[in-house]
């Protein structure tokens, strides 16, 4: 999807399509809302409470999964593609229980691998409540960031007159950001796999 045709459906709809796209990429309309909340579009604290939730249900969603793997035949299936199983549960429960802070962080940052690392927690029975609260403040540290260099950038190009040299803030921005989200979560993903 073009990030007109995005901005667009989010000014048009507002909270209603924030919702459905939080889950489809989340941390790219986190950064769009964040702008447009600059704009006036959205009361930044009602959208960020949006994001939190939706991420903690997802979260939630695949301990769940984790927890009852046994019982859901494509849960296990899907963690063995994955690879996960093949260190063995062993290792991985060993990994949460000494590790748990680190371990969610760096669970949190891959998209791809991310729901097979959160449903491991859930299959090694690690505590729902230090979970939630992991998640949670991984959660709120990643949107809120986005939140704000949105809000920033979105107030900067904005207060600017100049159209060509608010487009050129504007992608210079998103690709800045982008590359370090991911080198630091690619960067992330090679210290885990040396721990293991």
């Amino acid at each position: 999807m073009e990030a007109d045709h995005l901005t667009q459906l989010i000014i048009t709809y507002r909270y209603w399509i924030i919702i459905p796209l939080t889950v489809i990429e989340g941390p790219l309309v986190a950064f769009a809302v964040g702008a447009l909340s600059s704009f006036g579009y959205f009361n930044p604290y009602i959208a960020i409470w949006i994001f939190l939730v939706k991420d903690l249900m997802v979260d939630g969603f695949f301990y769940y999964v984790g927890r009852h793997a046994r019982r859901f035949r494509f849960a296990r299936r899907w963690l063995e593609e994955g690879g996960i199983l093949a260190h063995g549960m062993g290792a991985i429960s060993k990994q949460w229980a000494e590790h748990g802070w680190r371990t969610m962080f760096v669970s949190k940052l891959p998209h791809g691998l991310s729901p097979a690392f959160l449903a491991t927690a859930g299959m090694v029975h690690f505590s729902l409540k230090r979970f939630w609260l992991y998640a949670g403040i991984i959660a709120l540290m990643q949107y809120g960031l986005l939140f704000v260099l949105g809000y920033f950038l979105g107030h900067l190009v904005g207060a600017s007159s100049d159209i060509v040299r608010n487009i050129q803030y504007g992608l210079m921005g998103i690709l800045f950001f982008g590359t370090i989200y991911y080198l630091g979560a690619w960067y992330l993903r090679q210290r885990f796999k040396k721990l293991q």
